[in-house]
């Protein structure tokens, strides 16, 4: 399955910080315009820029085998599969609700 993120508008961008100059605070906000309309945007050193891609690139596929995982336990436990899959996608909401409000 494809995910589009553009739909779902919940993507993470992280940009390089600007050079300083007289233009910067409209390149930001240009830029900051731009990609908040798939998700959220941040500025940060180039030299995080490694760890971004392993943490928001990969993150997806590790939290979807967390999930399917405990989509497993539901079904071993003797859950409907689309029930157990329900349950375990609502925790997981949950558990990020409590971080973010």
């Amino acid at each position: 399955m494809i995910i589009s993120f553009e739909k779902i508008r919940e993507g993470m961008t992280v940009v390089s910080n600007l050079p300083s100059s007289q233009h910067e605070e409209n390149d930001r906000t240009v830029i900051l315009k731009i990609f908040s309309s798939i998700g959220r945007c941040r500025f940060l050193d180039e030299k995080h820029f490694d760890a971004c891609t392993a943490l928001s690139g990969s993150g997806p596929a590790f939290v979807c085998i967390f999930l399917e995982a405990m989509t497993d336990g539901g079904v071993m436990m003797g859950l409907p599969r689309a029930e157990a899959l329900e349950l375990a996608a609502q925790s997981e909401k949950l558990a990020y609700m409590s971080f973010h409000g």
